[in-house]
Order: C-alpha cells, then sequence, then structure tokens
C-alpha cells in the first residue's frame, strides 16, 4: 500500500510540469500574427495585453507572455480630436470608435514563433508543424499578404559554435521551405542562422529558452 502511495505521488509530480508546458506550447492563431505584425487587433486582444478583461463573446485574438509575443506598442496611440464636420472624422457607435487604425511600424516587429525540433536536427516536432501551419495561414491573409519576413534561427551557447550557427541556419531554412509548400511565396522570406549570437536578455548563453526561430518583418 506504501509503495502504491509512493507510486502515485511521484505520477503527480511529473504531470504537473508537463501540463503547464501544452499550455505554453499552444497554438495561437492567424489573428494573433496579424496583431503583431500588422497591429490590427481585436477589442479583446487589446483588452488583455493591456491587463483587461476581454468583453463576453468576443472573438479577438488572444495574446500573452507565455505564447512568445513581443509586441511592443502595438495599440492604436490617443488621437486629437477633430472638429464637427470633418470628413475625415471616424463615425461612432455609442462609445466604438469606426474608423481606420493606425498602422503600425514599417518593419521591425519579431515574434517568436515557438518552434521545437529534433535534437541535433533541422526536423520540426509534429507540434512545431501545426505552429508553421497557423503562421502560414496569417501570411496569406490580406494584412499580411504585402509583407516581407526574415526567419532567425538562434541556438543556445552549447557546444561548437559553428556547428551551433549551421544548425540554426538549417533550422530557419527548414521552417522557410515548409510555409512555401503551403503556399507562402519564396520571395516574401529570407533566411537567416545566429547560432549563439543573440541570446535572449536576461538569459545566459546556455539556456534553452535561446533554442528558438523568429519571425521579423522586414519590409
Amino acid at each position: 500500500m506504501r509503495k502504491l502511495a509512493l507510486s502515485l505521488l511521484a505520477c503527480g509530480a511529473v504531470s504537473i510540469p508537463l501540463a503547464a508546458r501544452s499550455q505554453d506550447d499552444a497554438p495561437v492563431s492567424p489573428e494573433d500574427f496579424v496583431c503583431a505584425f500588422a497591429g490590427e487587433c481585436g477589442d479583446g486582444a487589446a483588452d488583455e495585453a493591456g491587463g483587461g478583461n476581454a468583453a463576453p463573446g468576443g472573438r479577438g485574438p488572444r495574446i500573452s507572455a507565455t505564447r512568445g509575443f513581443s509586441l511592443g506598442s502595438t495599440a492604436p496611440s490617443a488621437r486629437p480630436p477633430r472638429r464637427p464636420g470633418n470628413a475625415t472624422t471616424p463615425q461612432r457607435r455609442g462609445a466604438q470608435v469606426i474608423g481606420p487604425r493606425r498602422p503600425a511600424a514599417a518593419s521591425g516587429q519579431r515574434v517568436n514563433l515557438r518552434l521545437a525540433f529534433e535534437t541535433g536536427s533541422a526536423r520540426m516536432t509534429p507540434a512545431a508543424a501545426a505552429q508553421a501551419r497557423i503562421f502560414a495561414r496569417a501570411l496569406q491573409m490580406p494584412q499580411l499578404a504585402n509583407m516581407r519576413f526574415r526567419i532567425e534561427g538562434h541556438t543556445d551557447a552549447v557546444g561548437n559554435r559553428v556547428r551551433n550557427v549551421e544548425l540554426s541556419r538549417r533550422r530557419a531554412q527548414s521552417v522557410a521551405d515548409f510555409l512555401v509548400a503551403l503556399g507562402v511565396s519564396r520571395g516574401r522570406l529570407e533566411v537567416r542562422g545566429h547560432g549563439p549570437d543573440r541570446p535572449l536578455p536576461g538569459t545566459g548563453g546556455a539556456s534553452a529558452q535561446n533554442r528558438r526561430v523568429e519571425a521579423v518583418r522586414i519590409s
């Protein structure tokens, strides 16, 4: 009986981090990428990103720090009041302003795609392939269809630097090839491998968090 209790306790200790990992790696929606790269975010996403509660039934994209996004200031900034009768004055419905959103910056937005690979390989895991498919759908949405991106591979600092740089480049190329196979124009993508040279701020070079592939908007 005592052995059975110890066995159940050990299983419970293992299952907790696995459950937390599955939540962190949950796929995002194509709308999340549109929000990150084009600055067109649903009201629900804006509320959540700002720490508020999304309206019941809202369908805005869900964005959180656990999903690898670094959005910066993508929310529209306050606009000066316009005089009545101005042709560019947005229409109003109650408290909601209906009008064009302020466009995001021309380039530089960066998103961690949260893709995992087999150890020492450029082969994506099945979960990573599912995530990459979501990104491919986002790249074909009207808001992103005319944008170009650089796919950047990064590794930790464990092992030989030259090999890590090459591995990071192969992983980035693998992601780009996968996106092209799903219909994304190859001319919209650049590939670069940085190896261990660009660790995430606040992390040590050997941290596993540095093993990542990022998409960077370049135009």
